[in-house]
C-alpha cells in the first residue's frame, strides 16, 4: 500500500509511536515525515509545530521564519500558529540583536491556543508596563455590549461591506517555566498577574525579588522548584493552592522554616519529587502521608527509605548516573509496601546485584517493575494525572488543547 493511501489515523497513530526520542520530540523524524507526501504534511506539520522554539536573534532566521510561517493575514498562518501549544522563548535585550518583551508579545499574538510558556529572560529587568498590559488583553479580551469578546473590524471583498471578525481566543496559559531571570526581577509576579490561569508552575532561578502586595489568582496544581524561595515568597506564592496544590518538586530538600506550609498542604499531596534521600527527607515524608507517588533522584548509601506512607502506588528511584546503585533499601521499601503498583528504576539499575531480587519480589506482588531510559531532568507533560506515573507521551496531547 502507498504511503499517500494510509488511512488518517494510522498516519496519526505512526507519527505518535515516533514523536518521542528518550523522550525529547525527534524533530528530524517529524521534518522528513512533513517531506513525505501530502497525505503525512499537513499532520507531521501540527506535531512539528505543537512545540515552538525561538532563541534566536531578533529579526534573525529563526524568528523571521516563525513569524512569516504564523502570518495571521493567511489562513495557513492562523492555521500553523493554532498548532502550538508549547512556546519556548529566550528574551532579551534588542540593542544586543536578542528579541525582547515586545517580541514575545507579537509572538504570543499569534498562538492563540498555548498552553506552557517556557522562558528564559537575560538583560533586561522587568517587562514593560505596555508589554504587561498587551499580555493581558491576549489573556482577558475586552468584553463587547452584547457580552462577548473584542470583535474588529475587517472588510468583506465579495459583498464590499465591514463585517466584525470572530471573537478572539483568550490566550490562556495553563503551564508556565521561568528558567532563567535576575535574582532581584519582578518577572515572575508580572506574569503571574497576567495569567491567573497558570496551574503548572516551574521556578529554574533565584527568586528574591521583594514580594507585591497583591496576592496571586492562580490556583497551582504543581509546583516544581530548581531553587526554593524563601518563606515569605513561598507563602505568597501559595496563598491560593494551599487546597489545590497536588504535586511538589524540589532540588534542593526543603527546609525547617516551610514546615508550618507542609503541614497545611502535605496531607492533600499526592504525589513529592526530591533529589536526595536524607533524615530532612524522611521529616518532609512525615507530613505527606497521602502520597501516592514518591520519586528520588539519588538513593542514600547511608539511611533506610522510612517514612514511606502506606498508600504509596508508585515509587521512583533513578540515580545520577555517575552514582552506584544502591537498590538494596528499595527492595526492602517495596516489600513492605501494601498498595504499590509501579516501581521505576533508571536502566544503570539492571547491573546491580539486588536487581533480580527487586524483580523477584516485584513479580510476587504483581508489581508493574519499569526500567525507564528517559534522562531524568526531561520534564513531564503538565497534565493533571489520573494515576502514577505520569510518563511523557503523546496521549498527554488532548489535555493540551
Amino acid at each position: 500500500m502507498a504511503m499517500a493511501a494510509l488511512p488518517p489515523e494510522l498516519v496519526d497513530s505512526i507519527l505518535g509511536c515516533v514523536y518521542y526520542t528518550k523522550g525529547v520530540a525527534d524533530r528530524r523524524i517529524l521534518s522528513s515525515c512533513a517531506l513525505l507526501c501530502r497525505a503525512w504534511s499537513g499532520p507531521a506539520q501540527r506535531l512539528l509545530f505543537r512545540h515552538a522554539t525561538l532563541w534566536g536573534m531578533h529579526h534573525g532566521r529563526e524568528h523571521l521564519s516563525f513569524m512569516e510561517a504564523t502570518n495571521p493575514g493567511t489562513e495557513r498562518g492562523r492555521t500553523l500558529g493554532g498548532y502550538v501549544r508549547v512556546l519556548e522563548v529566550l528574551v532579551g535585550d534588542k540593542a544586543g540583536m536578542d528579541l525582547d518583551d515586545a517580541d514575545l508579545a507579537s509572538i504570543i499574538e499569534r498562538t492563540p491556543r498555548l498552553y506552557e510558556l517556557i522562558l528564559r529572560v537575560t538583560g533586561i529587568h522587568q517587562l514593560g508596563d505596555d508589554i504587561v498590559q498587551k499580555l493581558k488583553q491576549l489573556a482577558r479580551p475586552k468584553q463587547n455590549s452584547n457580552g462577548g469578546g473584542t470583535t474588529l473590524p475587517v472588510e468583506d471583498s465579495e459583498a464590499g461591506c465591514v463585517a466584525e471578525e470572530a471573537t478572539p481566543t483568550p490566550v490562556r496559559i495553563r503551564a508556565l517555566s521561568l528558567l532563567s531571570c535576575g535574582v532581584q526581577s519582578p518577572i515572575l509576579y508580572q506574569l503571574l498577574s497576567v495569567w491567573p490561569s497558570i496551574e503548572f508552575l516551574f521556578i529554574g532561578v533565584e527568586i528574591a525579588a521583594p514580594i507585591p502586595r497583591w496576592l496571586p489568582e492562580c490556583r497551582l496544581y504543581q509546583l516544581t522548584l530548581m531553587r526554593t524561595p524563601r518563606p515569605a515568597i513561598m507563602s505568597w506564592l501559595l496563598s491560593s493552592s494551599m487546597q489545590s496544590l497536588r504535586i511538589v518538586s524540589f532540588r534542593d530538600a526543603p527546609g525547617r522554616e516551610l514546615d508550618p506550609l507542609f503541614e497545611e498542604f502535605g496531607p492533600r499531596l499526592r504525589s513529592l519529587r526530591l533529589m536526595n534521600y536524607s533524615l530532612r527527607a524522611a521529616s518532609v515524608l512525615k507530613m505527606c502521608p497521602n502520597l501516592e507517588e514518591f520519586v528520588l533522584v539519588q538513593l542514600s548509601t547511608l539511611f533506610e527509605l522510612e517514612n514511606l506512607p502506606p498508600s504509596l502506588e508508585h515509587l521512583n528511584c533513578r540515580n545520577l548516573p555517575s552514582e552506584d546503585q544502591s537498590l538494596a533499601s528499595v527492595v526492602r521499601a517495596v516489600d513492605r509496601l501494601p498498595r504499590l503498583r509501579v516501581v521505576t528504576c533508571a536502566k544503570e539499575a539492571q547491573a546491580e546485584e539486588t536487581f533480580e531480587e527487586m524483580e523477584r519480589i516485584c513479580a510476587h506482588k504483581n508489581i508493574e517493575l519499569h526500567v525507564d531510559e528517559t534522562p531524568f531532568w526531561v520534564p513531564e507533560e503538565p497534565v493533571y494525572v489520573d494515576k502514577f506515573p505520569r510518563s511523557r507521551s503523546v496521549a498527554s496531547f488532548a489535555l493540551m488543547n
